[in-house]
């Protein structure tokens, strides 16, 4: 039995279709009941528990072999997982943890809270003696709905400059983890998941302005800039702080590495932004 947590999120939710797609025995971990509504139709379990609640997790974990291990960032990230790292050490010491992290979870030091939190939890892992593999993903492309309504108006903001980044599909984050999670061989890995190319966010605006016709312009942003237009957004201090850091990591180039961890995983190559963006493109246009 895998036990997927965070399966209504962003890879979660294309994790739970991968697998049972192939016809791998699931159990969904959810907060609440109403979370699972989103579960219908697909052929899995549903155990609704929290990851600050023992009991709940100690439940969820009966009769499961393999883990997915994922949580949205912020301050309580690490200690939250660990909890979940704890009750599978107390209930399924068996099981093999696959744990979805960020890319630059490997690299020591950081300045990035993010990539920091990620590398808590590794070491927790790592600490605790459970069989368990690394997920490194980079920035996801589902990130660039978050700037539909001003790319709807023809701008992109960034704070990145000329810098490449190599954004990968969530549904390859997805099939990997699904690949990973029925496959023997990958105990102690770290797999980093890109996209298949790099791209400034200047070229980002000119493959938008192509699939939706209409023009787009990358717009270079100072920090200040966008620290406000993130607080008017209603984020908290820390995810504010978070994405700067990690929009420097970027600036920086340290996430324009390109791999073929989704080719191995699936035998296709990784989706690029031409596809996402014909799947999204009533989001953008």
């Amino acid at each position: 039995m895998i036990l997927v947590t965070g399966a209504t999120g962003t890879v979660g939710g294309h994790l739970i279709r991968e697998l049972c797609q192939a016809g791998a025995p699931v159990r969904a971990l959810v907060r609440t009941p109403e979370r699972a509504d989103a579960l219908r139709g697909y052929d899995c379990a549903v155990a609704i528990g929290d990851y600050a609640d023992a009991d709940s997790l100690a439940a969820a974990l009966q009769g499961v072999d393999r883990v997915f291990l994922v949580s949205r960032a912020g301050p309580d990230q690490p200690r939250l997982e660990g909890n979940v790292i704890d009750a599978v050490r107390a209930n399924a010491p068996d099981a093999h943890v696959v744990k979805l992290a960020s890319s630059g979870v490997d690299q020591r030091p950081t300045g990035a809270r993010i990539i920091a939190g990620h590398q808590q939890i590794v070491d927790h892992l790592g600490a605790s003696g459970l069989r368990h593999t690394v997920l490194a993903a980079t920035t996801f492309m589902q990130n660039l709905i978050n700037s539909a309504a001003t790319i709807q108006q023809g701008a992109l903001y960034s704070t990145v400059g000329d810098a490449a980044v190599s954004h990968v599909d969530a549904r390859d984050v997805a099939a990997v983890a699904a690949h990973v999670l029925t496959t023997e061989g990958h105990e102690g890995a770290t797999y980093t998941i890109t996209g298949p190319e790099a791209l400034t966010y200047a070229q980002v605006a000119e493959r938008i302005s192509a699939a939706t016709g209409r023009q787009v312009s990358c717009i270079n942003i100072s920090e200040e800039s966008r620290r406000g237009a993130l607080e008017a957004a209603g984020l908290s201090a820390w995810h504010i702080d978070g994405l700067i850091e990690f929009n420097r990591m970027e600036a920086e180039g340290e996430t324009a590495l390109v791999t073929d961890e989704v080719t191995k995983a699936t035998g296709r190559p990784a989706r690029d932004l031409d596809d996402f963006l014909g799947m999204h493109h009533a989001v953008f246009a």
